[in-house]
C-alpha cells in the first residue's frame, strides 16, 4: 500500500470507525530463529579495527566510548533471483579488506510513516525510510572498549516489527557493550519475502515445505557468530539469543527448533511469547500455503505450473505493496512444515524436544496502550465510547464477550480506551509471558520481569490514551536513541540497572550483579516477577491478579507445575 493509499484508506476509517475496520487495521502491526565449523581469527589483535572472518577481512570504526563497531557484514548470500524464497546460502568470499563502517540496507519493507503528519510510528530509521533492497542479509557487531583477556559473552539481537518491519541497524548496542558484552544485531527477511509458503515453493524444496525463511536467516546469523565471534573478542560458548515483540516470539520458536540446537546458550524474550496459550501460534503448512496462494494471486501468479517462477519475477516494490495490504497485512507468522520448525512449540515442549536454556522473560505493564493510541485515536477516528468499546469486545471475543466485559467493565477504568488497552495487554502479552515463564521453569532457570515506567518516553502523540509502559517502551532503556525524549535522571538509573541485569544474564545465565537489587529466580509456586520501575526495582507476587491471568488462562499448561 502506498503512503497516499494508506492515507485515503485510513481517512475513510476515520469517517466511519466501525469495529470491523478498526480490527482490520490492528492486524497490520500486531504480534502483532551442526557440526563443528572452522573459526575465524583476528591476526591484528583483539583491539584492531581490521578483523579476519571466515569470508575475508573487514574494517570497522572506533567509537567514542573506546569500543569498535563493525557494520554491514554479510552472513549469507544475497537472497535474490533464484535464491528468493530459498534457505540462506553461504556468503561469497572477498579479497582485500571489506569496508564495515556503515550499515547495510534494511530488508524490503514499507515505511511506517502512518501518522497524520506523515511521521513514522516507530523510532527506528528503517521505519522512516522503508527499503526495496533484497540484498539485505547483513549483521552488525559492537564490541566493548577492551576485549583482550577472557572472551566476552555475546548477545544476538532479533528486532521486532511483526516480522514485516525493522532492521538490526536500528539498535545501538553501546549501553550493553559498556557492561562487557559483544552485541550482534541482525537483519532477516521480512513479510512475504521472509515467510511466504506456497505449494509451488514446497514442491521444489528438499523437505517438501516452504516458508520460515526469516527464521532460517536468523539461524544462519547464529552460525556466523559461532564461526567468527572469537575474532571480535566474543565467546562462542556464551551466546544469548534475544529479541523483542516478533523478535521475542521468534526467539521462543528457536527454543523449539531442532536446527537451532547448540547455537545459543541463554535466551531473552521481551514482549513476545509462543509456547503457551495466548502467544504466537505458528500456522500449519497447509494453512500457510493457502494464505500464500491468496498472496500469489494478488500479484498475478495464479497458474500452479509456473507459480514459483512467476513469484520470483515479481518486482520487489510490488511484493512489499502486496505484503502491506488486505489480509496479507496481518503478522507474517512462521509455519510448522520446514525443517527449521517441524512441530509447534507446544508439541515440542510436551515431547521434551526443546533447547531448554536459562531464560530472562517479561513484558511491559501497559503493552496495548500503544496500539490503542495508534489505531483507535490517531488512525481510527478518535477515542472509544462505552458502546464502541463493548462492540469491539463482542467482535473480538464472540461468545466470551460478556465475560470479558464483566471482568473489564468500562466503568472500572478512567476511559474506555484504557479498558480496551487492559484487555489487549493482559490477553496478548502479560499472561502469555507469565505462562511461558511457568513452562520454561520446568526445565531451566527463568527470571521474569515487568517493565513499569508510567512516564516512559512515548513514540507517538497520544491525546486520549496515556501511554504508560507501552509496548516497546523498555527498548530506549537498553538501546540508547536520539529519536526520543532524553531519559530523566531516575530513568537513566533504571537504564543502568537494566543493562547491568541483561549483561550479567548474558555472561552467567543469572541477572544478579553486584550493586543491583536482588532478582529472585522465577518459580510457579513463588510466582515472583521483578518490577523494573524508576522508583522501585523489586519482586512482586501481584502480577497474576493485576493482569487477570486466572481469567485468561484458567487451565494448567501441559508439562508445567499446577497453578
Amino acid at each position: 500500500m502506498t503512503p497516499a493509499a494508506s492515507r485515503r484508506w485510513l481517512g475513510a476509517l476515520r469517517l466511519r470507525p466501525t469495529p470491523a475496520r478498526v480490527t482490520a487495521v490492528f492486524a497490520a502491526l500486531l504480534l502483532s530463529l551442526t557440526g563443528p565449523l572452522p573459526t575465524a581469527h583476528s591476526h591484528s589483535g583483539p583491539e584492531s579495527l581490521v578483523v579476519h572472518t571466515d569470508r575475508g577481512w573487514v574494517r570497522g570504526t572506533a567509537v567514542r566510548d573506546g569500543g569498535r563497531a563493525f557494520q554491514g557484514i554479510p552472513f549469507a548470500a544475497p537472497p535474490t533471483g533464484e535464491l528468493r524464497w530459498r534457505p540462506p546460502r553461504p556468503a561469497a568470499r572477498w579479497s582485500g579488506t571489506r569496508d564495515a563502517t556503515a550499515p547495510a540496507h534494511p530488508c524490503p519493507q514499507l515505511p511506517l510513516t502512518l501518522l497524520p503528519d506523515g511521521g513514522p510510528v516507530l523510532p527506528g530509521e528503517s521505519n522512516l525510510t522503508g527499503s526495496t533492497v533484497e540484498d539485505c542479509l547483513y549483521l552488525n557487531v559492537r564490541t566493548p572498549a577492551r576485549t583482550h583477556g577472557r572472551p566476552l559473552p555475546v548477545l544476538v539481537w532479533l528486532h521486532g516489527g511483526a516480522n514485516a518491519y525493522g532492521a538490526g541497524s536500528d539498535y545501538d548496542g553501546v549501553a550493553l557493550a559498556a557492561h562487557g558484552v559483544v552485541v550482534v544485531t541482525v537483519n532477516y527477511r521480512l513479510g512475504a519475502l521472509g515467510f511466504l509458503a506456497h505449494p509451488a515453493l514446497s514442491a521444489e524444496s528438499a523437505d517438501r515445505a516452504s516458508g520460515d525463511y526469516g527464521l532460517m536467516d536468523q539461524q544462519a546469523a547464529l552460525r556466523w557468530v559461532r564461526r567468527n565471534i572469537d575474532a571480535f573478542g566474543g565467546d562462542r560458548n556464551r551466546v544469548t539469543l534475544a529479541g523483542q515483540s516478533a523478535g521475542s516470539a521468534d526467539t521462543c520458536l528457536h527454543i523449539a527448533s531442532p536446527t537451532a540446537k547448540g547455537l545459543f546458550h541463554r535466551a531473552i524474550q521481551q514482549s513476545g511469547a509462543c509456547a503457551a496459550d495466548g502467544g504466537l501460534t505458528p500456522l500449519t503448512l497447509a494453512a500457510a500455503e493457502r494464505k500464500g496462494g491468496v498472496f500469489a494471486a494478488s500479484v498475478g501468479c495464479t497458474d500452479p505450473l509456473n507459480a514459483a517462477g512467476c513469484l520470483r519475477s515479481v518486482p520487489t516494490t510490488e511484493l512489499i505493496r502486496a505484503t502491506g495490504t488486505g489480509a496479507a497485512a496481518a503478522l507474517w507468522a512462521p509455519n510448522t512444515g520446514p525443517r527449521v520448525l517441524p512441530r509447534t512449540p507446544q508439541t515440542a515442549w510436551a515431547e521434551g524436544r526443546v533447547n531448554a536454556v536459562p531464560t530472562l522473560s517479561g513484558n511491559t505493564h501497559d503493552e496495548y496502550r500503544y496500539f490503542t493510541a495508534l489505531y483507535v485515536d490517531l488512525l481510527g477516528g478518535g477515542p472509544l465510547t462505552p458502546d464502541s468499546y463493548a462492540a469491539l469486545i463482542r467482535l473480538h471475543h464472540g461468545a466470551r464477550a460478556a465475560a470479558v466485559l464483566n471482568t473489564y467493565p468500562a466503568s472500572a477504568y478512567p476511559s474506555p480506551n484504557l479498558a480496551y488497552s487492559a484487555v489487549g495487554t493482559d490477553q496478548r502479552f502479560a499472561c502469555p509471558a507469565r505462562a511461558d515463564s511457568r513452562l520454561y521453569g520446568t526445565r531451566a532457570p527463568v527470571y521474569a520481569y515487568e517493565f513499569h515506567d508510567a512516564q516512559a518516553p512515548p513514540f507517538i502523540p497520544a491525546p486520549h490514551t496515556p501511554q504508560g509502559a507501552f509496548h516497546a517502551s523498555e527498548l530506549a532503556y537498553l538501546f540508547p536513541t536520539d529519536a526520543l525524549a532524553p531519559l530523566t535522571p531516575a530513568q537513566r538509573r533504571l537504564s543502568a540497572t537494566m543493562t547491568a541485569y541483561w549483561a550479567r544474564f548474558a555472561a552467567t545465565g543469572n541477572p544478579n550483579a553486584p550493586g543491583t537489587p536482588p532478582w529472585p529466580r522465577y518459580t510457579a509456586t513463588g510466582d515472583r516477577i521483578q518490577v523494573l520501575a524508576p522508583d522501585r526495582v523489586e519482586p512482586t507476587t501481584g502480577f497474576a491478579a493485576d493482569h487477570h491471568c486466572a481469567f485468561w488462562q484458567p487451565a494448567p499448561i501441559p508439562g508445567a507445575a499446577a497453578r
